[in-house]
């Protein structure tokens, strides 16, 4: 001990450029040390989402959650795959080795759900869930308004303030909780259905028919150009009654009625009226 003192009292130089280095050396890290209340421990993850309408949870599970878990089985750096099936919603959580980079990650997860379309049943899209995690909420708030219902206040978060919202540097998703989201609802009659011997398949089929524009080409005329386009898009409840589904004898008849409705989105909590609350995550 006496010597090992002896040689660094005799290297004085030696030691003070050795502890400037590491006093250095410790402030440049110090500087590039992330500072968070609340620090993100998630492991590496993919989520995939699946929406299916109208099935049951064990019909989720043997048919939409077990064929994207097979497709994904065999991926490199993959510790371990967990599912969640309930009623209209399938959750699937590829878990990776840690250091994985996120976005390699998601780029193979997403070559293999692709291939799983054609086994999932009609309707039902899969698509991978955001970069985020339950700890990478910074931020919430609740938009609130004189007079105004909560659809109103639930279509201006969602059309004005949550893209703006999306545009800030860091902030990876806007989740919108509550408020009603506005739809258009198409009642069939059945017994006119029946008189008529027209099927649900072909309502949804004409409704879908007579909901898009066409092109037309163009028309030149000397220097002028026209371009020429026909307008069907569907703009409200009397478009919708006007689409005709079979015309017999030179008459029509109405098979259905359609009317305005405000429904909360599953998975939405509840609010008070006139109120709209959203959130938004970092990414990593």
């Amino acid at each position: 001990m006496e010597r090992w003192a002896s040689f660094l009292l005799r290297q004085r130089a030696a030691v003070l450029l050795l502890v400037a280095a590491t006093l250095a050396l410790g402030f440049f890290a110090w500087r590039g040390l992330p500072v968070d209340a609340f620090p993100d421990v998630t492991n590496v993850q993919v989520m995939v989402l699946s929406d299916a309408p109208g099935l049951t949870a064990a019909d989720v599970e043997s048919r939409v959650t077990y064929p994207i878990e097979q497709h994904l089985g065999g991926l490199p750096r993959v510790t371990q795959v967990r599912s969640l099936s309930r009623a209209e919603l399938s959750q699937v959580v590829v878990v990776f080795e840690e250091g994985t980079d996120i976005y390699w990650a998601r780029q193979i997860v997403f070559e293999r759900v692709a291939g799983t379309r054609e086994a999932l049943p009609a309707g039902v899209e899969p698509e991978l869930g955001p970069i985020s995690t339950g700890l990478g909420e910074i931020y919430q708030y609740t938009l609130c308004g004189r007079g105004e219902d909560g659809a109103e206040l639930r279509a201006v978060q969602d059309w004005l303030i949550a893209p703006r919202l999306r545009t800030i540097p860091g902030v990876n998703e806007v989740n919108v909780l509550g408020g009603k989201v506005r739809e258009l609802h198409v009642v069939p009659r059945p017994e006119r259905l029946v008189e008529y011997g027209i099927t649900l398949r072909q309502v949804i089929g004409a409704l879908a028919a007579n909901n898009a524009n066409a092109p037309g080409s163009f028309v030149v005329r000397g220097w002028e150009q026209t371009y020429v386009r026909s307008v069907g898009l569907l703009g409200g409840e009397e478009d919708v009654e006007r689409i005709v589904l079979r015309a017999q004898d030179g008459r029509r008849s109405s098979c259905a009625t359609s009317r305005r409705s405000t429904s909360g989105r599953r998975r939405a909590r509840a609010r008070p009226r006139g109120t709209a609350q959203a959130r938004w995550s970092r990414a990593p």
